[in-house]
């Protein structure tokens, strides 16, 4: 151990000696400078090496906020049009590191002017959060960066970065979710598609941006005329299972998602699962047929209340019987709808409804599903209410989906808001018979065009509408609230060759005096999908049809009797 202390003790002795001689005394402060001058750039240069390294990686080496896989722009999201619905837009972020402040209070005072909405106070909270890395504002303006440099405050930086955008606001917001401050989807198309987007890999939607404002305008229009609390809707392709639109109102922007409220974050149209009323009629009665429980001219008695237990099961208004089931869809009897379905039987009926998705959450490409409400137990009472859309919620997704089947040609298709390849093979599953589908979209054809029909206000000359009503109490502490409705409209078109399905709801409705005090389906929910069916028409390129084509004739059944009289398809 000796050899080193002598071989330090001789340095130590070159550099500081005990008591130089006055001859050599400027050669030792030479080398003492010297020696200082190297110390003194290493530190110099390990100072600036850090101070590089904190500025490029603020967050303990942590990515900086919005930064994608392999620094890859995210992906971009676009309708069915290539219209862009969510893109990335370059911005200066304005971001501080605490342990690099001398002065907390003097960077607070001093950039609180400069970031509006900011309160002294405010900055210093942030700054006092256990973190290297606070942000204090993404969208720098050049002005505004010139103004941070010169106040030279440091462990305060200004980095580039990226903000998600979306162009169009709240259309289709509740599809397109939102990103979180680290360019992470957390909901939506953004979340369920998150690995995708993260590669910079672009998604393009079924939706068409033309029709989804048309939709979104429509249910807007009718949750302002009769002062309901909201509503939803979409359109569905029956032919592919595309939705052309969804929309849910109240709604948001996702640019700004935080001055949103709760309730108009969620989505009613997949994640909300309601009570469908009298729209569930027209599964009733294509199992029924299916099922050789009934045929079109089987007859229900429907002069009285049909009383199972202590329950009694009435219609809106008394009808005289007994009617057809032609007459039942037409004329939305609860009572004629129930006994069709104490001939299916519970086991048929729960096992038509499980084939076609309505017993477990829908596979829709985004997070928010909503889980069906089951009844507790599936005997006689819950199949009789469920016949006419009691006792079972599903989201409008789900109904839609199912039924197109009914209305369609008889397969069921699951829904998906992502645009098919031309190619693609697309899964249907036969559920009803061309015979059934057939005799359903005639009688809902009827729905429309018979003066009897409950959704004569849907008709739009020229395009063979075809629909039904449904009115649904809102479940309330285990009870119905008959001051509170859902209102619902479904219809198809073309009736003879169904490719379109229109769904509105709406919630809450008020009578208006234009409405002579009614706020059900056929005055609230059918003027919109007949306006819907009318703009967008053009859009899709379906043109009216004269109603006499040999065609026509084909598609629908003839000589469904109404009330005693033979029906007339096109018109009344």
């Amino acid at each position: 151990m000796k050899p080193p202390v002598m071989k330090f003790s001789r340095w130590a002795g070159w550099l500081w000696p005990g008591r130089p001689e006055p001859a050599k005394s400027w050669q030792i402060a030479r080398r003492r400078l010297a020696v200082a001058t190297v110390l003194a750039g290493i530190c110099f240069a390990g100072i600036s090496a850090q101070a590089l390294n904190l500025a490029l990686l603020p967050n303990d080496g942590a990515a900086p906020a919005n930064t994608q896989q392999a620094g890859l722009p995210r992906g971009v999201i676009t309708d069915r049009q290539g219209r862009l619905l969510a893109s990335n837009v370059p911005v200066r972020v304005l971001h501080a590191d605490p342990q690099l402040i001398l002065d907390r209070l003097e960077v607070a005072e001093k950039l609180a002017p400069l970031l509006p909405g900011q309160e002294p106070a405010d900055i210093l909270a942030l700054l006092a959060k256990p973190t290297r890395y606070i942000e204090l504002d993404r969208k720098i303006t050049p002005r505004r960066h010139a103004e941070i440099l010169r106040l030279g405050l440091p462990g305060v930086f200004v980095s580039p970065g990226t903000l998600r955008l979306y162009p169009h606001g709240r259309e289709a917001a509740h599809l397109l979710g939102v990103v979180d401050r680290d360019g992470l989807g957390i909901a939506g198309i953004e979340k369920s598609q998150q690995d995708k987007l993260a590669r910079g890999q672009p998604v393009t939607l079924s939706i068409d941006l033309a029709l989804q404002a048309i939709l979104r305008e429509q249910v807007g229009r009718q949750i302002e005329r009769f002062e309901a609390i909201g509503g939803a809707g979409l359109i569905l392709d029956m032919k592919s299972g595309e939705l052309l639109a969804l929309a849910s109102l109240p709604d948001f922007d996702p640019n700004h998602l935080m001055a949103a409220e709760e309730k108009a974050r969620f989505n009613q149209a997949a994640k909300g699962v309601f009570e469908m009323g009298s729209i569930f009629k027209v599964l009733n009665t294509a199992i029924a047929l299916e099922s050789g429980a009934a045929r079109l001219d089987s007859q229900f008695e429907v002069a009285r209340p049909m009383r199972v237990s202590r329950f009694a099961i009435r219609d809106y208004h008394p009808l005289k019987g007994p009617l057809s089931v032609p007459e039942i869809l037409v004329h939305s009897s609860n009572i004629g709808s129930a006994r069709m379905a104490d001939l299916i039987g519970p086991d048929t009926q729960r096992a038509y409804l499980d084939r076609l998705g309505l017993l477990r959450a829908s596979a829709l490409e985004i997070p928010e599903n909503g889980q069906p409400l089951l009844p507790p137990r599936w005997g006689r009472i819950a199949s009789l209410t469920i016949s006419y859309g009691h006792g079972l919620s599903v989201s409008p997704v789900q109904a839609a989906a199912a039924i197109a089947a009914a209305a369609g040609d008889g397969h069921y298709i699951k829904p998906t808001l992502l645009k098919r390849h031309p190619q693609e093979e697309i899964e249907r599953v036969r559920i009803f018979s061309e015979e059934t589908a057939r005799a359903v979209r005639s009688m809902m054809r009827l729905v429309v065009s018979h003066k009897a029909g409950t959704g004569n206000l849907a008709e739009v000359e020229g395009y063979l509408i075809g629909g039904k009503t449904g009115t649904a109490e809102k479940i309330l502490n285990k009870g119905y609230d008959r001051k509170a409705n859902r209102v619902s409209f479904v219809a198809t078109f073309p009736a003879h060759d169904p490719a379109y399905l229109v769904f509105i709801m709406v919630d809450e409705p008020k009578g208006q005096k234009h409405s002579y005090g009614y706020a059900t389906a056929g005055w609230v929910a059918a003027p919109a999908a007949g306006r819907i069916i009318r703009q967008m028409a053009p859009i899709v390129g379906i043109h009216p049809v004269a109603t006499d084509q040999p065609e026509i004739r084909q598609n629908l059944l003839a000589g469904l009797s109404i009330d005693g009289e033979e029906a007339i398809y096109a018109a009344y």
